[in-house]
């Protein structure tokens, strides 16, 4: 982590493409990637997004499956933002985080190679995505347990505190236990030690985040902290106790933003009205 740390706080860079050295993670070649997805097979593609595809992979002698993620050339990751994805998540070790298993630079591509989270993201299964059965209670609370575990373990757990910058429901994937993990760690920054009363970092460039979930205080100083992710994960318990989006566009203006709709039934009393109505799951929850 003190590595890390160094590299990120000094900007030096390594003579290894991309500021990455050759100890810091498996280095895959792009022929293997390519063995891996079948020359990028697109009947292999299980995910795509604003910054690229993600393939199902095998490497090892088709031993091991994985996620390969493909950046799109144009997309707006960048090098210094992959770096920062592939240094932190080699340093990093919890069972709530998807772990890394390697990269790929070549020219202009840009791969990442994670263990395969079979059973997708949760905000799919959140709403009914690709015909995916709505969870069942206990499990939403496993969810819920998990990701705090992960997010705990980045702001505490390790010697800096890591700020994950984008708590998002698409960013929390499933294994094959339907154990929840935290991915995605191109926005993230690392800050003063996890010990320290002041883990504040002022953001140089344009706020970042997704819209439904940046803190609404970090939006308007520029000034993050631990607690800017502690308020997305906030939005995505209520996603979960809901079953609705964070940020809603084909809702009435007045029901769009969840948060908001969320603290106007607070404010009526009419706070039950965001409970999941979904009949497998059990209103366990009761409201005063």
């Amino acid at each position: 982590m003190e590595a890390v740390s160094k590299l990120f706080r000094s900007g030096k860079r390594a003579k290894q493409s991309l500021g990455l050295p050759e100890y810091i993670c498996r280095r895959f070649s792009l022929a293997e990637i390519k063995i891996a997805t079948n020359d990028f097979d697109e009947h292999l593609v299980i995910g795509e997004g604003g910054s690229g595809e993600v393939y199902k992979g095998c490497i090892d002698d088709r031993t091991i499956n994985v996620a390969i993620k493909r950046l799109y050339s144009k997309s707006s990751v960048g090098s210094d933002r992959f770096s920062n994805e592939v240094l932190l998540l080699c340093q990093l070790s919890h069972p709530n985080l998807v772990p890394l298993i390697g990269y790929c630079t070549v020219g202009s591509e840009m791969i990442l190679v994670y263990e395969l989270m079979v059973n997708g993201n949760l905000r799919d299964h959140l709403y009914g995505t690709d015909n995916l059965d709505p969870l069942p209670w206990k499990q939403r609370l496993q969810i819920c347990v998990a990701v705090a575990r992960g997010l705990h373990y980045l702001h505490a757990g390790v010697k800096h505190c890591i700020i994950h910058r984008n708590v998002k429901s698409s960013n929390i994937l499933l294994d094959e236990k339907g154990e929840a993990k935290l991915t995605d760690f191109f926005l993230s920054k690392i800050g003063p030690p996890s010990l320290s009363n002041k883990a504040l970092i002022r953001v140089e460039s344009a706020v970042k985040g997704s819209v439904g979930y940046a803190d609404p205080e970090y939006v308007k100083s520029g000034v993050m902290s631990d607690k800017s992710d502690i308020y997305s994960f906030g939005v995505v318990l209520l996603e979960i106790l809901s079953g609705r989006k964070a940020f809603d566009h084909n809702l009435e203006e007045q029901r769009r933003n969840l948060v908001e709709w969320a603290l106007k039934c607070t404010r009526e009393g009419t706070i039950n009205q965001i409970i999941d109505p979904e009949p497998n799951v059990p209103r366990l929850v009761k409201w005063r």
